[in-house]
């Protein structure tokens, strides 16, 4: 890659020029200025070292003539064995590299519910479950029938957002192992041309994976349930079964989390470096070219030792902080609702709604049982359609139901956001799961030491949370105020509670009951083997887990839809701040979201060389 760089006076230069014009200028900038100090200035500031801004940091430092600096909160963990031993995933929950937000609850759940995301070099790379499933083609595609429709051009490149157009940067992150033959007797698969081996992502399966009493009857069980095997999770395609790569070096059996994949094999790169500190806000500059086209001075960050400075860019900013803390940072730098920030005593620079709003997470619940099957290292998926989970007759009566609510549906969402439009975006979705019958809920099926678990989770929720800025304080924006409204959708209740049911019916199945002792959890106190959706709701509402996928916060839609960037990353109304993290997302992708944000980030890259 070349970026071939415009090279500006030093900032001392620049502040002097400027001087004249202040006092003409709103306090803000006048604060902005003033906050230009001897500070150091790179060509690309990133913020945030996790999945997808390390992975830009790699890309753009290629070229030894650009510098980029990246500001990163979290710590170095490349020798934390809560990181790199696969084995033990979890440990490191509630842990110094676990940022552990926690989630406002809706009325009725008095529970203290904390969100998992990943306070390190890699982000939440370090502390997720290290499955690399990509999207599905249909809910790709759907990103521009939302809208992304080849708006901009750079050069002779069309930056379109589809399945084919993202499929090479998926390869090109890659780096598949094959799985050895114990591994494909244990029930690993894959197709070949699904795949890149160059790539910086190590893709493959446990060390441990080997044959044993665990894939035949798993398999089994599913067929007998309907289902048929999905050779190959990552084809964009993902109803159906199968047994998942995972984000892992094989044979040496270490997580290949992002620091690992994009920065360590680079650290020694002189143009390259991470700076320890918070970002609090984005500086501006006081002199702009044009109404509503902002420029990005740097940023003001906090050091660990609580002193505030800043570092300026030359080229751009760079927002990599991901769905939970984009939005506050944006905020805190003026960009968001207005009335929000009114509320909160910051001037407003930019009047963007849907900053913070859009908000897609997921909840996670779990079935236990003892039981018989050999241990297994990896885990089974399976992908659930609404016909899987509610027949053919089933669905059309459920689609029939969400058509003559989705306006209402929308409007609840708008009223939460002040008004943007969330009724278009429930259309589009509704069409992916009951038009294109894309996955609507996953199962995950774990072997341990005599327990026998599934983990699931609906894929496609209707309901909409948001992420904001607390206050005004720096502080808070460790500490943002999180609202999901998990499960506040009518369809995703009545959906997770289909899942609970066909979970159920899978370890009663005649193919893999016998290896099924007794059940642990849910007890037949908690969830009696006759339940009405009435107990099945209760006891849903009172257990489920936040997942750590968020996203949609800052979502790439038209402005007029609840967007925040446009087909570029590009935040509206600036010349140079981007937004690179799973806040872009505008709809969830029913794959697990680190393979895409990986592609997203390559993408990324080529957007931003294609454009200097």
């Amino acid at each position: 890659m070349s970026l071939c760089l415009l090279k500006r006076n030093p900032t001392q230069q620049a502040i002097s020029m400027k001087l004249p014009i202040l006092i003409s200028l709103p306090s803000l900038f006048i604060q902005n200025v003033l906050a230009l100090a001897s500070s150091s200035t790179y060509d690309f500031i990133i913020v945030g070292a996790g999945t997808s801004g390390l992975a830009i940091a790699n890309r753009l430092s290629a070229d030894p003539s650009v510098t980029v600096a990246v500001i990163e909160p979290g710590t170095d963990e490349r020798d934390n064995p809560l990181v790199t031993d696969p084995t033990k995933f979890g440990q490191s929950f509630g842990t110094d590299i676990d940022w552990q937000y926690r989630v406002s609850g809706d009325q009725g759940d008095e529970r203290q519910l904390v969100m998992r995301q990943g306070k390190a070099w890699g982000g939440t790379s370090v502390l997720n479950g290290m499955t690399y499933v990509r999207g599905e083609a249909s809910a790709i595609n759907a990103w521009e029938t939302l809208g992304n429709l080849e708006i901009r051009e750079t050069g002779n490149t069309n930056w379109s957002w589809s399945w084919s157009s993202l499929l090479p940067y998926f390869l090109i992150s890659e780096n598949y192992t094959i799985p050895r033959a114990d591994q494909l007797a244990a029930g690993a698969t894959y197709e070949l041309q699904h795949h890149g081996f160059d790539g910086s992502v190590n893709v493959g399966y446990t060390s441990g994976l080997k044959n044993g009493s665990f894939a035949g009857p798993v398999m089994n069980a599913w067929k007998e349930m309907g289902l048929a095997h999905n050779p190959d999770l990552n084809r964009g395609d993902l109803v159906g079964f199968g047994m998942g790569p995972q984000t892992l070096i094989s044979e040496e059996n270490v997580r290949c989390d992002a620091s690992r994949a994009y920065y360590l094999p680079v650290e020694a790169r002189l143009n390259l470096e991470i700076i320890s500190g918070t970002v609090k806000r984005i500086i501006w500059s006081p002199v702009q070219n044009q109404q509503d086209n902002f420029v990005a001075e740097g940023v003001e960050y906090i050091a660990p030792n609580s002193t505030a400075s800043n570092l300026f860019a030359r080229r751009e900013v760079i927002l990599s902080a991901g769905a939970v803390r984009t939005p506050p940072i944006l905020e805190a730098s003026g960009v968001g609702n207005s009335q929000l920030l009114t509320s909160l005593g910051i001037e407003t620079v930019i009047d963007i709604p849907g900053v913070g709003e859009n908000l897609v997470g997921q909840t996670g619940h779990q079935f236990t049982y003892s039981g018989i099957l050999e241990p297994a290292a990896s885990a089974y998926h399976t992908f659930l359609s609404v016909v899987d989970l509610y027949g053919k007759d089933g669905a059309d009566a459920i689609e029939k139901s969400a058509r003559e609510k989705i306006a209402a549906w929308g409007d609840d969402a708008a009223a939460n956001a002040s008004g943007t439009n969330y009724t278009h975006l429930l259309e589009i979705q509704c069409d992916l799961l009951f038009k294109q019958r894309i996955a609507a809920a996953e199962v995950l099926t774990i072997v341990v030491e005599g327990l026998l678990l599934s983990q699931y989770w609906i894929l496609q929720p209707f309901s909409r949370g948001s992420v904001h800025l607390r206050s005004a304080s720096a502080a808070d924006i460790n500490d943002p105020l999180i609202t999901p409204h998990y499960l506040s959708n009518p369809f995703d209740l009545a959906t997770v509670i289909a899942a609970g049911k066909f979970v159920r019916k899978f370890w009663q199945s005649t193919s893999i009951q016998g290896y099924v002792n007794a059940t642990l959890s849910p007890t037949s106190d908690e969830l009696p083997a006759n339940a009405t959706d009435a107990q099945w709701e209760a006891y849903l509402q009172s257990t489920f887990s936040p997942s750590t996928r968020s996203m949609g916060t800052a979502a790439m839609a038209p402005r007029n839809l609840n967007g925040v960037v446009d087909p570029e990353l590009r935040v509206y109304g600036t010349r140079n701040v981007r937004v690179i993290d799973a806040s872009v997302l505008p709809l969830q992708t029913s794959g697990h979201v680190t393979a895409t944000l990986y592609a997203l980030a390559e993408k990324a890259a080529d957007i931003i060389a294609k454009a200097l």
